[in-house]
């Protein structure tokens, strides 16, 4: 369905884009002669209104422009944003493997060292952790999966985190399941 949303955003910019070529050609042969040259002598009624148009389609265009570099950085920012959230389960496997075992085994520093290079590659893509544990509860970075009465800790704190975050490129992927103090 995302598909075809920014298929049909993208029919309707490069329909946009040609009104404003079209407008742009008729502009410009209405006020240039057949060997190119621009003819001066314009009625100042039509040389304004040529000049109103042909601004409100520059803008218009520059506009355009724009909205498209700013859409092309987007999808190069969040274009392996699947696969990252695809992969995720396995980095989460890595940490539930290497909890509690005893990091001077060398089969354990061997899957550390897998898991550390597997995180750099994704961290290369732009994804970031979510801090969690002992911090102030958020709702846009923390999915509270329970509260829970602790003296310990200040209302409204997280105690526990189930499962980790993640951000791509400061946009949340994944929130947080945590455990928060009530």
């Amino acid at each position: 369905m995302d598909n075809e949303k920014k298929h049909d955003e993208n029919v309707k910019e490069e329909d946009l884009n040609e009104n404003i070529e079209e407008e742009l050609e008729e502009i410009d042969a209405e006020i240039v002669d057949e060997d190119g040259n621009v003819e001066e002598e314009l009625p100042n009624d039509d040389d304004n209104e040529y000049k109103e148009k042909y601004q409100r389609l520059l803008a218009d265009f520059t506009n355009f422009k724009k909205r498209e570099e700013k859409a092309r950085v987007d999808f190069k920012k969040f274009a392996s944003s699947n696969l990252i959230e695809e992969l995720l389960p396995v980095l989460d496997n890595f940490d539930r493997a290497l909890k509690d075992q005893d990091e001077e085994d060398s089969f354990v520093k061997g899957i550390v060292m897998i898991r550390d290079s597997f995180w750099k590659v994704l961290e290369k893509e732009g994804l970031e952790e979510i801090e969690s544990d002992g911090v102030e509860f958020d709702p846009n970075f923390h999915h509270a999966f329970q509260t829970e009465e602790n003296e310990d800790f200040k209302s409204n704190y997280i105690i526990e985190t189930y499962q980790k975050g993640y951000k791509l490129n400061d946009r949340v992927i994944r929130p947080s399941m945590v455990k928060v103090a009530k």
